[in-house]
C-alpha cells in the first residue's frame, strides 16, 4: 500500500511521549493545560519534520491567520501558524491555537481565500475545543497523526502498529462544524465565502477521479466532499446574499488579483443589476487585465455616458485614456522570421515525446527502488519497543533515546516524501510542458496572428530554451531521487543495530535506561543519524531539480498570458506584484527597453521581496550573469518552494477557470 512507512517510526515516538504530562480529560481541562498540551504536542511536530522558514509564505500563511484570529471567539487563545516542508496536502490544528500547514496544501490552493477557508477550518477545531473532548490520550496521538484537520491520510499507515490502543476519531458532526466555523469567520475577515466551495469542489474531482492514494483515507473517514459543499452552501453566507454582498466579493477577488474569478462573480452582478455603474466599471477593468479591450472599452463607455460619481467619472477617463496604447500592440514586429520558431517548436516537441517514454522508465525504476526500501523498513520496524506505558521525565536518557528517534523520523520522512513526490507529479509537469509547447505552435499555424501573439515572438527562443532544460532537469531528479533512496538502503544496517540495541535495552526502578546503555545507543544512533542525513540531503538536492523545471514553465506560462504586452494589463499585474510581494517593479517603458518578458518580471519581484532588495538589483544582476531568475534562486539556495508557490498564485489570478 503506497506511503505505509511514512511515518511509522514517527508513530513509535509519538507512542512513547503518550503518557507523559497529559492533563486529566474533558471537561477538567482549563485554558492553561489546553496550551500546554499543545505546546508539548508542537515541539513534537516541529522535531519530527521539516519546518519551511521562509519568510515570504510564512507572512502569507500569518497575515491570513491573524486576520481571520481577529474575529476569533476565543481571546484567551493566541494562534500560531507554521508550514511543514511536505508535499502532502495537509493540514492540522493542536490544543491551545498551534495551526500548522504542509507546503503541498499552499501549492494546492489558488487563492488567499482558499487558504483562508482551510485555516478557518482549522481554527474553528480550536475555537470549539474538538482536540480536548475526547479521551486525552488518545487525542493526543491522533492531533499529531493529522487527524483532526481538513485533510487527514495519515492514521490509515499505521493502524497495525497502535496495538490495542483504542482510537476515538474526530467525528463527522465536528468535521461540519469547523466548516461552518470557517465559513462564517473567512465571511468576517472579507475572505470571499465561494472560495471554500470552489476548493471543496476540486477535491470532489480527486475523489471521484479516484486518482490520488494520498487522499482516498481523507474521503473515507470524513464527510462525502458533495455533503460538505450542500451544508456550505445551506449557511446564510452564501445563501442569502444580495447584490451588494456579491459586488463586494467580486471587488475583493479583483483586489487581491484573482481576475479571472473577480470577472465571473461581477457578470452575476450585472445578471441582477445590468445598470450597476461600479460593476460596469471594474468589470471594465477586469475585461483590460485578461486581455478583452473591445469587451471593456463597451462596459467602460457605458458608464462614461452617464457617471454617477465624479470619481467613477474620473476612474472611466483614466482607464480610456491607456486604451488607444493597448491598439497599438503588435506593430512593432512587422515582419517576423516564423520559421525558425516553427522548426524550433516541432523538435522540442518530438523530443519531449522521447523524454515521457525516458522518464516512464526512470520513474517505473524509482518506484521499485522506494516498494523494496519500504519492505526492508517495515522489517526493521517490529524491532522498535513501545514506550506507550513509560512515563518518560524531560532531562532523562530515555527521552535522548526519543530525541535520535525524531532525528531519524525527520530524515526517513523526507526521503520518502520527496522521493514519492517526484514519482507522483513529474509526469503531469511533463504533460504541462507539452500543453505549453502546443500553446506556442498555435498561432504559428494561423493564417493571421493576433496582435499580442506578435508581442510575445520574441520570447519564444528563450522560452525554448527553458523548456528544453526544464526536460532535462525533470530526467536528472529521477535518477539523483533514485540517488536518495539508496542512501537511504545503505543506512537501513546502521539502523537496524541502533534499533536491535534499543530493542534489547533494560528500563531502571526510576523507567529510565542505565548510563552504560544510553552510552551503548549514542554511537549507534549517530552512526543511523549520520547516513539518514546523507540521504535526506541528496532527497533535498533532487527534489531541487523538479523545482526547477517548474519555476522554467510557470515564468514561461505567465509571459504567455500576454500580461506584458500593452501598458493597460501590465499595470494589472504590476498592481498583483506590489500588492503581493510588496516591491516596486518596473516600469511598462522599461520592460519595453530592457526586453523583460512579463514572467521575468514576475520572478524578479520575487526575487527582489526574497532579498529585500529593489527589483532593479536584481534585473541588473540577471543582465550582468545572463542566468535566468530560477537558476539564481537554485545557486542562492532561497526557497524554491516559495517561488513555487507566488508565481503560481499569480498565474492562476488570470488563468483560473471558476469552478460552478
Amino acid at each position: 500500500m503506497k506511503k505505509l512507512t511514512r511515518r511509522s517510526i514517527a508513530l513509535a515516538v509519538l507512542l512513547s511521549l503518550l503518557c507523559a504530562s497529559l492533563p486529566p480529560p474533558a471537561a477538567a481541562v482549563s485554558t492553561a493545560t489546553e496550551i500546554r498540551m499543545g505546546q508539548e504536542a508542537a515541539q513534537q511536530v516541529d522535531r519530527q519534520n521539516p519546518i519551511l522558514t521562509d519568510p515570504i509564505l510564512n507572512n502569507w500563511v500569518t497575515s491570513i491567520g491573524s486576520s481571520l484570529a481577529q474575529y476569533r471567539a476565543r481571546p484567551d487563545i493566541n494562534y500560531t501558524f507554521k508550514i511543514i516542508d511536505t508535499n502532502d496536502v495537509n493540514a492540522f490544528s493542536l490544543p491551545g491555537g498551534f495551526v500548522y500547514v504542509n507546503y503541498g496544501l499552499l501549492n494546492f490552493v489558488n487563492s488567499d481565500d482558499e487558504l483562508a477557508g482551510v485555516l478557518g477550518h482549522e481554527i474553528g477545531h480550536v475555537e470549539r475545543r474538538n482536540q480536548i473532548t475526547l479521551n486525552a490520550k488518545a487525542q493526543v496521538l491522533n492531533v499529531l497523526l493529522g487527524v483532526l484537520s481538513i485533510f487527514s491520510p495519515f492514521v490509515w499507515r499505521f493502524g497495525g502498529l497502535l496495538g490495542d490502543l483504542s482510537l476515538e476519531k474526530m467525528s463527522r458532526v465536528d468535521e461540519l462544524q469547523a466548516d461552518q466555523y470557517g465559513l462564517l469567520l473567512m465571511t468576517r475577515a472579507g475572505y470571499d465565502p465561494d472560495a471554500m466551495v470552489s476548493f471543496m469542489k476540486r477535491l470532489g474531482e480527486q475523489e471521484v477521479g479516484g486518482q490520488n492514494d494520498l487522499l482516498n483515507k481523507y474521503f473515507e473517514d470524513h464527510p462525502p466532499t458533495p455533503d460538505r459543499i450542500a451544508h456550505l452552501e445551506g449557511y446564510p453566507e452564501l445563501a442569502k446574499r444580495t447584490t451588494a454582498d456579491l459586488l463586494a466579493e467580486a471587488l475583493h477577488d479583483e483586489d487581491e488579483g484573482r481576475y479571472a474569478y473577480a470577472r465571473y462573480k461581477l457578470s452575476e452582478v450585472l445578471a441582477q443589476d445590468p445598470n450597476n455603474q461600479l460593476a460596469l466599471l471594474h468589470i471594465g477593468q477586469v475585461d483590460i487585465a485578461l486581455g478583452d479591450f473591445q469587451e471593456g472599452q463597451q462596459a467602460l463607455a457605458r458608464v462614461e455616458r452617464a457617471p454617477a460619481t465624479a470619481a467613477a467619472a474620473d476612474a472611466v477617463r483614466r482607464e480610456l485614456s491607456l486604451l488607444p496604447q493597448a491598439e497599438g500592440i503588435g506593430s512593432r514586429i512587422l515582419d517576423p522570421n516564423l520559421t525558425p520558431l516553427r522548426t524550433g517548436i516541432t523538435n522540442l516537441l518530438a523530443g519531449t515525446k522521447q523524454t515521457q517514454a525516458s522518464l516512464d522508465d526512470h520513474l517505473k525504476l524509482a518506484k521499485d527502488d522506494l516498494h523494496r526500501f519500504n519492505d526492508r523498513l517495515n522489517n526493521l520496524l517490529y524491532e522498535v519497543p513501545n514506550f506507550s506505558q513509560i512515563d518518560i521525565q524531560p532531562g532523562s536518557r530515555l527521552e535522548g533515546v526519543t530525541f535520535d528517534l525524531d532525528h531519524i523520523a525527520k530524515d526517513i520522512n523526507i526521503v520518502e516524501d520527496k522521493a514519492e513526490a517526484y514519482i507522483e507529479n513529474s509526469p503531469d509537469l511533463l504533460k504541462d510542458d507539452i500543453s505549453l509547447l502546443n500553446e506556442m505552435q498555435a498561432p504559428l499555424r494561423r493564417s493571421s496572428m493576433t496582435p499580442t501573439d506578435r508581442e510575445l515572438l520574441p520570447f519564444y527562443p528563450d522560452i525554448l530554451n527553458q523548456m528544453t532544460t526544464s526536460e532535462n532537469e525533470l530526467i536528472t531528479g529521477v535518477n539523483a531521487s533514485r540517488g536518495a533512496i539508496a542512501l537511504a538502503w545503505q543506512a537501513l544496517p546502521a539502523l537496524d543495530d541502533y534499533f536491535r540495541e534499543l530493542d534489547r535495552a533494560q528500563l531502571d526502578f526510576g523507567g529510565d535506561i542505565s548510563p552504560r546503555t544510553a552510552q551503548d545507543l549514542k554511537p549507534l544512533a549517530v552512526k543511523a543519524e549520520q547516513a539518514l542525513d546523507q540521504a535526506a540531503a541528496a532527497a533535498e538536492v533532487a527534489q531541487s531539480y523538479y523545482f526547477n523545471a517548474q519555476g522554467r514553465q510557470l515564468v514561461s506560462q505567465i509571459t504567455l498570458l500576454g500580461v506584458g504586452v500593452s501598458q493597460p494589463r501590465y499595470a494589472t499585474l504590476a498592481r498583483v506584484l506590489q500588492r503581493r510581494l510588496g516591491v516596486t517593479p518596473p516600469s511598462y517603458e522599461e520592460t519595453v527597453r530592457l526586453g523583460l518578458s512579463a514572467g521575468d518580471v514576475a520572478a524578479a519581484s520575487w526575487l527582489a521581496a526574497e532579498e529585500k532588495v529593489p527589483v532593479s538589483t536584481v534585473i541588473n544582476e540577471q543582465r550582468a550573469t545572463g542566468k535566468s531568475i530560477v537558476d539564481m534562486t537554485a545557486a542562492k539556495n532561497l526557497s524554491q518552494e516559495s517561488f513555487e508557490v507566488i508565481l503560481g498564485l499569480i498565474y492562476e489570478g488570470y488563468a483560473e477557470k471558476p469552478v460552478t
